[in-house]
């Protein structure tokens, strides 16, 4: 493990997750080298997780929103937490692959049986008992739903919070804000059939909410181009420039700041 506290976990992930979802970490890691075990073997065996890792999971798609903690080596299926703002204590969790177009799916609304969901393997749980109590955790595989009944992928939920406003999208956390930032009314239907018409009216949509002052509509239009377009090295670039100025006027400091990164290091990453 790279952290041993709460603020070096903070520092090593580059925001704050939730505390006792670093706390479970921190103890598994203690139990691990007080009983001489290797704690990511010990987290791969009992979650499947290969790495603990933070901004370095991120794909060329993974919503900014997306804050990953954890990698499992296959397909590029990452794990992390939905974090629009930074006033909560706690965050719904979800996983993505980049080899598929589902986006975000659920796995925890709360950080509290994030763990539990994830255990792929009890027998590990047979053998050390004590921990697992400590942990809370039951022995038991629970069988995750990632779709509803119309195979639609589960998304996080965020709570309610007076005067402002939920709107899903397509990389599947939304965009989240105060009311007066959004239109009444969002085009949802993208045009697939002519890619060029499509990508011209949602550009067009997002530059006519940003002169209104409508900054979470202006992100919405722009996270929609983005989750559809992406595949396109120059435009997803210049997609995210476009976002920072969304971000710095919606005073989301953490989300300017990692789009920021992202663009950085966007040559580097994911090439020509």
């Amino acid at each position: 493990m790279q952290f041993k506290t709460y603020t070096e976990a903070t520092e090593y992930f580059g925001i704050k997750l939730p505390r006792n979802f670093i706390d479970t970490l921190l103890i598994i890691d203690k139990f691990c080298q007080d009983h001489q075990l290797d704690t990511l073997d010990f987290l791969f065996e009992l979650c499947g997780l290969l790495r603990i890792e933070g901004k370095e999971a991120r794909y060329q798609q993974t919503p900014i929103e997306f804050f990953p903690f954890s990698s499992i080596g296959s397909d590029g299926i990452h794990y992390g937490f939905v974090i629009h703002t930074l006033e909560e204590n706690d965050y719904p969790s979800g996983e993505i692959c980049p080899m598929d177009d589902d986006g975000v799916v659920l796995i925890s609304n709360t950080s509290n049986d994030l763990i539990q969901s994830l255990v792929c393997d009890t027998t590990i749980l047979d053998n050390y008992p004590t921990l697992f109590k400590q942990l809370n955790l039951i022995n038991k595989v629970i069988n995750r739903v990632r779709y509803d009944a119309n195979e639609n992928p589960l998304r996080v939920s965020i709570p309610d919070k007076k005067d402002w406003r939920f709107i899903s999208t397509k990389d599947g956390v939304g965009v989240f804000a105060e009311n007066k930032y959004f239109s009444e009314y969002h085009q949802t239907k993208y045009n697939l059939l002519n890619r060029e018409i499509g990508f011209n009216e949602y550009l067009n949509l997002a530059n006519k909410m940003k002169s209104l002052g409508l900054y979470a509509s202006q992100l919405y239009y722009l996270k929609e181009l983005y989750w559809h377009e992406w595949p396109n090295y120059v435009v997803a670039k210049e997609l995210l420039v476009q976002m920072l100025d969304s971000y710095e006027k919606l005073n989301r400091q953490h989300l300017f700041e990692t789009t920021k990164w992202v663009i950085d290091t966007f040559d580097q990453r994911y090439g020509k």
